[in-house]
């Protein structure tokens, strides 16, 4: 196997992890305080990535390129895709331009710039699906077993795990994610914390799970035909652990997406419909409108909107959400510091009509492969697919692995 699918192979395992060296200059904070979203980190992912590009330029793609940098010597026509490039270059130069934290927005767009040579690599070389599922469905499995230890020690296992990016919290830590429990039986109540898994929120591990655990029960793949019902069954109790009500309704939208065409067909179809649509509806119906994190998410939507209205055409500047987010939001507790928790939105404020609509036109090239609408259903309710080292990678396989698949 070239060096180039090994690292690839690793890059999909190891991609629950956010095991990272983080460097906090001063540019970094926001009120005197340091913002991890914001901290410049090497990820263990990010060597990977760097050793996937490496080793494939090295091995094949420079003889390609030398190929079409003669071709293009060659054209008495200047090709429409450098028209193209130069003026996505002109708008990243003004985003980071009329940012308010120009370092910030530098360095965000070179985060893209590493994720676009990813998608590039992915779409040129073409891995097979199966190829893809096996790696990442072990990734769902010890992260499964991870968040369900955790959940039933109330909190973080420790030990090794740090070398996978586990942080160290338990239930009493401040500001760790908890949830109501009630017992079925004797129906009292008490706050359990949320399972995390090594993601830096359960919402992340949810989200993960809820897009991969379809794929898993679908793919017929036989490479792991032996455990993969384990690892469905932790991945599905993981997920129960992670209380995200939005991954839990995305996770039921996954398997009567992946699952239609064999449903239509079925006398099951229509119950099973409705069966999903009864779950979905009394999981939405739990979310009270008084709730702390619906407040939270109403005033960052407000401050995002605020944000676009002032800068409508190229945004504050990539990255530059939390940087203006004290300008424009009445409310100053210790965790107001956080990403409008929407995607669309924090596209808008930060770059723009023009942004936005590149964004748009990215998803909409993709439109054909049901699984992406998981993402656009979750991005409507979080902000990681943007912002979080593992969600910013799953964005990328799944965009340019369905120009693939």
């Amino acid at each position: 196997m070239p060096w180039d699918r090994i690292f690839f192979s690793l890059l999909l395992l190891f991609l629950p992890t956010q095991l990272g060296l983080h460097v906090w200059p001063e540019w970094s904070m926001v009120l005197g305080r340091r913002v991890d979203f914001l901290s410049p980190t090497i990820y263990l992912t990010d060597i990977f990535i760097g050793l996937i590009i490496s080793s494939w330029f090295f091995a094949i793609h420079n003889k390609f390129l030398i190929s079409n940098f003669k071709l293009v010597i060659k054209q008495k026509k200047v090709p429409v895709s450098i028209y193209k490039t130069i003026l996505f270059l002109g708008f990243v130069s003004a985003n980071i331009y009329f940012a308010q934290n120009r370092m910030i927005a530098i360095y965000m767009w070179l985060k893209v710039l590493e994720y676009s040579f990813l998608a590039y690599y992915i779409i040129y070389t073409k891995p097979k699906f199966s190829d893809m599922i096996f790696p990442l469905s072990f990734g769902v499995l010890y992260s499964s077993v991870i968040a369900i230890v955790q959940f039933l020690l109330q909190h973080s296992v420790g030990g090794p795990l740090w070398w996978l990016g586990e942080r160290s919290f338990s239930s009493i830590t401040p500001g760790i994610a908890q949830f109501n429990f009630c017992h079925p039986l004797n129906h009292v109540c008490s706050l359990v914390m949320r399972a995390y898994g090594t993601f830096p929120h359960p919402n992340v591990l949810g989200g993960f799970l809820a897009i991969l655990l379809p794929l898993l029960i679908f793919n017929q793949t036989k490479k792991f035909s032996i455990i993969k019902p384990l690892i469905i069954i932790l991945g599905i109790i993981a997920l129960f652990l992670t209380f995200s009500r939005s991954a839990w309704i995305a996770a039921l939208i996954g398997v009567g997406l992946m699952n239609y065409e064999l449903w239509k067909k079925s006398k099951l179809f229509m119950p099973t419909i409705l069966v999903s649509m009864i779950i979905i509806l009394f999981i939405a119906s739990s979310v009270g409108l008084r709730d702390e994190s619906v407040i939270v998410r109403t005033q960052l939507n407000n401050s995002a909107i605020k944000m676009f209205l002032e800068s409508p055409v190229l945004g504050k500047g990539l990255g530059n959400f939390l940087v203006t987010l004290p300008d424009t939001i009445p409310s100053r507790q210790i965790y107001f510091l956080q990403p409008v928790h929407n995607i669309y939105l924090l596209v808008l404020s930060e770059t723009g009509v023009i942004g936005f609509t590149l964004f748009i036109g990215l998803l909409w090239t993709a439109r054909k492969k049901r699984i992406l609408i998981l993402v656009l259903f979750l991005g409507f309710f979080d902000h990681y697919f943007l912002t979080l080292q593992q969600g910013q990678l799953l964005l990328t396989i799944l965009l340019s692995s369905t120009i693939v698949l």
